[in-house]
């Protein structure tokens, strides 16, 4: 799958950052915001924007302190922080209802969003992210962030390290995400384009589990598709049978050949699950 249309690069200030988003498609199109994980990047979605673009105006956020948008100026990475971007987002370019697809921490993003602002959302998808993790998937999240070096000699170098993490995604999508997901230093080296020392510290320390984890989705009104990657380790299929039991209106979709990032270890896959529900 390779991108012909290219998207608008565009900059706005909301919530008191600057928020960097690709748009994609005819702005008189219906609404869909997308939004990544905890290292993504809007450019991690290329490969479903484009496609879509043809039905849909996609909007595809860099979130606070990824890509080219601003970092936390007060270190606030909490969802609620987060929410308010995107709501502040809604207002400056004035989208009233939209789909909202969100990735792991963008998918959690995404379900309080729809609990807070019901009217904003016609329909949710959130991909391999549930109110609790399969542990394995959680800590190996964690260390992959704990290990990884600051910086690279080059990106080669930075691509042969990550290419062992990431085994399912092409050479050509992991290149991509790469590419966007670090920068070159002024010392020549090759670095990240995320908070990673932020972000780490945050992991490191660790945040209490909230009292009641299923109260991220109990409250979802609008119709809700649960992506599952088969070979995931973080979406275990017991969370998302009880998020279709908790959800009022939920369904599963299930792609082979994929692990937690499911849109790029099978886009094809991903695609036509979600055109499909959304058919």
């Amino acid at each position: 799958m390779t991108t012909q249309v290219q998207p608008k690069d565009r900059t706005i200030s909301a919530n008191g950052i600057n928020i960097r988003y690709l748009d994609w498609g005819d702005p008189s199109s219906p609404k869909m915001v997308l939004l990544h994980g905890l290292r993504g990047h809007a450019h991690a979605w290329n490969d479903f924007s484009e496609p879509m673009s043809k039905d849909y105006n996609v909007l595809a956020l860099d979130q606070r302190g990824r890509g080219g948008s601003d970092w936390a100026p007060d270190k606030d990475y909490t969802t609620d922080a987060y929410v308010a971007d995107l709501a502040a987002f809604c207002e400056v370019l004035n989208l009233d209802s939209f789909i909202l697809v969100g990735h792991s921490m963008g998918g959690r993003n995404a379900a309080a969003f729809a609990t807070s602002y019901p009217e904003r959302v016609s329909k949710l998808v959130m991909v391999d992210v549930g109110p609790v993790s399969d542990p394995r998937g959680a800590t190996r999240i964690r260390d992959e962030v704990l290990a990884v070096a600051d910086e690279f000699d080059s990106f080669e170098a930075l691509y042969e390290y990550m290419s062992k993490e990431n085994t399912f995604a092409s050479e050509r999508v992991l290149r991509r995400r790469l590419q966007y997901a670090s920068t070159d230093l002024p010392n020549g080296k090759r670095g990240w384009q995320y908070d990673i020392k932020t972000i780490r510290e945050n992991m490191r320390v660790g945040a209490p589990p909230p009292d009641d984890p299923w109260a991220l989705v109990r409250d979802i009104k609008c119709p809700t598709l649960i992506v599952r990657g088969t070979e995931t380790d973080l979406l275990t299929p017991e969370v998302a049978k009880q998020m279709v039991d908790t959800i009022a209106d939920a369904t599963v979709a299930e792609v082979e050949k994929a692990q937690h990032m499911v849109f790029e270890d099978n886009p094809e896959g991903f695609l036509a699950a979600v055109q499909g529900w959304l058919k």
